[in-house]
């Protein structure tokens, strides 16, 4: 088969397409023709060396959507109820210590298959599993956001921002989102939009809707460092204020807190990993988004953009994008 390969992190300049066997089945495995593989700043990362655990050489990509095409049972029989299943999957350790989902097949364990939304193509399904993932661990897991709690997002239009906000909703949350800029967007009408215009934009409209000291949730999707101080400056000071990232700009991995106004609003910090949750968890949360997607409860993709996975310069380009976020909308390889 095909397959997106790098024999050594460090550049992009490594990937190159391969041809190499086609995975091979064990009990309790079924075998995916991958239809489209959603492409994501952890995807280049890798790559690029960032993330040490990395092992090489390797495939990357984490997320799918595609079609069943073989399945074995735990004795080895073959699985006939899931040929032909139209399925989406994402997270674990794919694409880092075994190879991922830039192939024309990839193998998944049986128990965790999760059949995708009727009402997305693959294209729709495969751009969203990872950034709606994350969004479910920052929402459920660890802001355990309720109803009534007044949330802000920073970076409410990306993708991880944009589920987030949408799980938010579905709790009966009152959403605050952030913008760096309100020109040729439309912010979702659940949602109150607050454009980044000065270092203190977000604390004058929390004042503004008279709820300073009010904020009980903060979701950091961006890493800024003047945004996530300035909607710090707006929490609740009772202890229950609790605060999410996922992201942080700066190449080192660095900017100031401001540690006073931290301590004595009693906040809780959680850092947000896409790995935390386990493929039986994973497959829960598919599950749900499936039928919340199929029922009209939660809104897909407006538009995607497709990559040849042949087309490696296209390719490059799309994982520089997203690694630099000089783009919202989202791209899938399509092999």
């Amino acid at each position: 088969m095909q397959a997106l390969r790098f024999e050594k992190t460090g550049s992009f300049d490594e990937l190159a397409i391969r041809t190499i066997a086609k995975p091979l089945l064990a009990p309790g495995e079924a075998l995916v023709r991958v239809k489209a593989a959603g492409i994501n700043g952890s995807d280049a990362a890798a790559v690029l060396g960032i993330l040490p655990f990395v092992t090489t050489p390797r495939t990357p990509g984490r997320d799918f959507s595609g079609e069943v095409v073989e399945a074995l049972d735990d004795m080895g029989a073959p699985a006939n109820a899931w040929i032909g299943g139209h399925v989406w999957g994402t997270g674990s350790s794919r694409g880092f210590t075994f190879d991922g989902t830039f192939a024309e097949f990839v193998k998944v364990p049986l128990a965790v298959l999760s059949r995708k939304p009727e009402t997305l193509s693959h294209v729709e399904a495969a751009s969203m599993t990872l950034p709606w993932l994350c969004a479910w661990i920052t929402v459920d897991t660890l802001a355990n956001v309720k109803e009534g709690d007044n949330v802000i997002i920073i970076g409410a239009r990306g993708g991880i921002g944009s589920a987030a906000a949408q799980l938010c909703r579905d709790r009966g949350a009152r959403i605050f989102g952030s913008y760096t800029s309100l020109a040729n967007v439309a912010p979702p009408p659940y949602l109150t939009p607050i454009e980044l215009t000065s270092n203190m934009a977000i604390r004058d409209a929390i004042a503004k809707e008279g709820l300073q000291n009010k904020i009980d949730v903060l979701l950091d999707c961006a890493g800024y460092e003047h945004p996530f101080n300035d909607a710090l400056f707006t929490m609740t000071p009772n202890g229950s204020g609790r605060v999410v990232v996922m992201a942080v700009h700066a190449k080192d991995g660095l900017f100031p807190i401001n540690m006073r106004t931290f301590y004595t609003k009693a906040l809780t910090l959680k850092g947000m990993l896409s790995s935390i949750l386990n493929p039986t968890e994973i497959k829960d949360f598919l599950d749900l988004l499936a039928a919340k997607i199929d029922s009209g409860t939660f809104q897909g993709p407006q538009a995607v953009n497709t990559v040849d996975i042949k087309d490696i310069p296209a390719v490059t380009g799309a994982l520089k994008e997203i690694l630099t976020r000089s783009s919202h909308l989202r791209s899938v390889i399509v092999p």
